[in-house]
């Protein structure tokens, strides 16, 4: 194997597959990136059986080959790369990394046992083409939501789909609950697919800032298909729950307020609160205050208020902050909406004025 490539265009391909190789004890080959270089092209493929990318590579083909090495190395190295154009040689176990600069030499794995992977052909489950930037803000502003928890896949999944124009996204704990829905001009429709949350980062440092994605759903899996290639996710065989049935209609209290604000409050409250993380919520319509406390013995107390507009009866209640500073930072647009359907029940958090984004979290017991 021989190819000619720039450095930028090397590392960013690298950076996208050596984040997907992982290590692997009982198969060496998982840890690496494959270069597979033909006539006609040259692309970089990387896989841990659950999430599997190729990456195709703006480079001129000299020689055809095929090498797998360790995907931290490659990574470490290119990164460190003080070269502009860099020729790739393979010389029997050894790729060669060369430039005006620097000779690199890193000892290869055997490339036959590494799977064959593809992206899904054809999308008998369903297919649509969307904007890489409202597919990165859907999904970023959900996966925070997912359990860590592999008890119930389902809960650990980010759900997915294209309905009425719009890119809906959706991810819950069973303790909060994250949904979106995008506004999109794409084309195509495709059902509630469950993606694993944890491979939602890799995802993104694919797809983001790549023009157009089509999403192509199969058999377990689907792919996120980009001009310079694919990643292709494993998907989550259950059901997502109905979570549209939890989400109250009804509040007795909201206060609206600029985003930054409440940031500002919660992040400050978030120093004191207890090794329960509760946070103290007294919005008071009736005083036309909104204000954030907490309180940990051994550290002390804060008292902070939010200048907001209120609606509604007063009412105390607790919540785990952490759960509330996760999702603000993801809403959209300068004010938010703190809307409290009772005491024992549910507070939604939306973006104000377009409300795409709806969060929704269960109080705590003091």
């Amino acid at each position: 194997m021989k190819i000619e490539i720039l450095r930028e265009n090397l590392d960013r391909a690298v950076s996208i597959a050596a984040k997907v190789a992982n290590k692997n004890l009982s198969l060496q080959v998982l840890g690496c990136v494959v270069f597979v270089v033909d006539s006609a092209r040259a692309v970089l493929r990387a896989t841990n059986l659950d999430l599997s990318v190729e990456v195709a590579l703006k480079a001129k083909v000299l020689e055809q080959g095929v090498v797998a090495v360790p995907a931290h190395i490659l990574a470490q190295t290119v990164s460190a790369l003080a070269d502009q154009k860099i020729t790739l040689t393979t010389s029997g176990n050894t790729l060669r990394i060369a430039g005006d600069r620097s000779k690199t030499s890193i000892t290869a794995v055997d490339a036959a046992e590494f799977p064959t992977i593809s992206a899904v052909k054809g999308g008998k489950g369903g297919s649509a083409t969307v904007p890489s930037r409202e597919l990165t803000i859907a999904l970023r502003s959900v996966a925070f939501a997912a359990s860590n928890s592999s008890v119930k896949p389902e809960l650990a999944s980010v759900a997915l789909t294209l309905e009425n124009g719009e890119l809906v996204a959706a991810a819950t704990d069973s303790f909060r609950l994250a949904e979106v829905r995008v506004p999109i001009k794409g084309k195509g429709s495709f059902p509630i697919t469950l993606i694993p949350a944890r491979n939602v980062g890799d995802i993104l440092r694919a797809v983001e800032d790549a023009g157009d994605v089509e999403l192509r759903v199969g058999e377990n899996q689907c792919s996120f298909i980009v001009d310079f290639g694919h990643i292709t996710s494993r998907t989550i065989d259950g059901a997502f729950p109905d979570y549209r049935a939890v989400i109250p209609k009804d509040f007795v209290v909201s206060a609206t307020c600029l985003k930054d604000d409440a940031i500002r409050a919660f992040k400050k409250v978030s120093i004191f609160t207890d090794s329960f993380n509760h946070v103290h919520l007294a919005p008071r319509p009736s005083e036309k205050t909104f204000s954030v406390k907490a309180l940990n013995a051994s550290i002390g107390e804060t008292d902070d208020a939010i200048p907001a507009t209120l609606e509604g009866e007063d009412i105390d209640i607790n919540f785990n902050a952490r759960y509330i500073t996760d999702a603000l930072p993801v809403v959209s647009g300068d004010s938010v909406t703190f809307s409290i359907a009772g005491h024992g029940r549910p507070m939604v958090i939306t973006d104000v004025p377009h409300k795409h984004f709806t969060y929704l979290v269960m109080p705590m017991n003091r």
